[in-house]
């Protein structure tokens, strides 16, 4: 009985290990890990889709979003129900193709992403950002694909601005606004993502010589400019700076 259940697993994580949500290709596991969060994609079976948490970091700005809401189709509901599978807790979502309103998923992005990179480099932050240091390795979750309910995506489609905010310790919220006027609140639920996607950092160097987080970069993009994916050593790190 356990042997038939790892074979499943892997079946299912061979033939999920990503999917387009309209340009942009998402990722499937059985993780669930939160927008903003930060961690180490995990290998299994040799496969790269997982994610482990280790921790999210104190946001003392609110920071702008992207919310788009997008149709259900039938490729999005083979590995929803894939998902489901390994993961009793994720919501459940009912689809039949031949009904002609469909459920809908939303995609919730970083917009502001320079604010969220100037939250990693405050004070505030220190420990996240040692540990952003140290491991060089970790990833940020930049965006992620989330089963809302009806009601809460009506009230984003009602809103035309939002931001992720931080009103508790390791405790993210949307928040929404109509004209300039908080409209509502909406808490994210791990077990309604269904997909996401990650950025890695890439750092700098400031005039006082010291590396310093420059900007983040979805998925397998290259550095821009003058900005590294990895800190060099000390003495490097100088004469890169000198010229």
């Amino acid at each position: 009985m356990k042997n038939s259940f790892f074979i499943v697993l892997l079946v299912v994580f061979s033939a999920c290990q990503s999917t387009k949500i309209k340009n942009d290709r998402y990722k499937v596991s059985s993780a669930s890990p939160e927008l903003g969060s930060i961690g180490q994609s995990k290998s299994l079976f040799g496969l790269q889709n997982d994610f482990k948490v280790r921790t999210l970091p104190k946001l003392e700005n609110n920071i702008r979003l992207s919310i788009e809401v997008v149709p259900f189709n039938k490729r999005l509901n083979h590995f929803y129900k894939a998902k489901t599978k390994f993961n009793q807790n994720q919501s459940k979502l009912t689809y039949i193709d031949s009904l002609t309103t469909k459920p809908e998923l939303t995609t919730i992005r970083l917009l502001d992403v320079m604010g969220f990179v100037s939250e990693l480099n405050a004070d505030y932050n220190t420990s996240v950002f040692r540990l952003l240091f140290d491991t060089q390795n970790s990833k940020i979750i930049s965006s992620v694909a989330v089963n809302l309910s009806p009601e809460e995506i009506t009230k984003i489609r009602q809103a035309d601005t939002y931001y992720l905010i931080n009103p508790q310790d390791n405790k993210y919220t949307l928040s929404l606004y109509k004209l300039g006027k908080k409209t509502d609140m909406i808490t994210i639920n791990p077990e309604t993502i269904v997909a996401f996607r990650w950025s890695k950092l890439c750092w700098a160097i400031s005039e006082k010589g010291e590396w310093y987080i420059a900007d983040m970069i979805e998925g397998e993009n290259s550095c821009k400019g003058n900005t590294k994916s990895k800190i060099k050593e000390k003495s490097k790190s100088k004469s890169l700076f000198d010229m």
